[in-house]
């Protein structure tokens, strides 16, 4: 597990630097929810949970919101991915697009919840709700590449010599 938390968490601090140094004045996708979603269907949660710690809690260290408000919304993500692998046919880029929509969604509405709570903004405003749609929907427009970048991660691991745990050694007999 500690190979592709590593591999994923550098995955996710590139794409955290690309979109906030980058592209952030211009373009605001959730790149990094988007991420970790994909990585939520993938079969060890416990990879999922740490991923979301790490992603998380860089977020949280990055933004001006309370601490543990972005961390927060990744557990909903990870609930909602996990949710998502056992109930639909995920096999299918186009339900998984679905999905991922209705995790951003969810994930949307904890955060609005919780600043609202907290006395930040009132409950759902219309601009706000209006931008952040529209960046929802812009982020889950790129969920197919999201989809194949999750799959990449594992085989470059694989090319450099890692095999999961569920991978039984290859049979050498002693001496060759």
């Amino acid at each position: 597990m500690i190979a592709p938390l590593i591999a994923f968490s550098l995955v996710g601090l590139l794409i955290f630097y690309v979109q906030n140094l980058v592209l952030f004045p211009y373009v605001h996708l959730r790149l990094l929810a988007l991420l970790l979603f994909y990585v939520g269907l993938r079969p060890s949660l416990s990879l999922t949970l740490a991923l979301g710690l790490v992603l998380g809690c860089l977020q949280d260290s990055y933004a001006t919101t309370p601490f543990g408000l972005h961390l927060g919304a990744s557990l909903v993500l990870v609930a909602m991915a996990r949710f998502s692998r056992r109930r639909l046919l995920l096999q299918q880029l186009g339900f998984q697009a679905l999905a991922g929509l209705a995790a951003l969604a969810l994930q949307e509405v904890y955060l609005q919840l919780v600043t609202f709570m907290l006395g930040y903004q009132p409950l759902f405003s219309h601009d706000l709700i209006r931008v952040h749609g529209m960046e929802i929907l812009g982020t889950a427009a790129l969920g197919p590449l999201m989809h194949l970048l999750v799959q990449l991660v594992p085989d470059a691991l694989r090319g450099l010599g890692w095999r999961p745990r569920s991978e039984p050694m290859p049979y050498r007999p002693f001496g060759e």
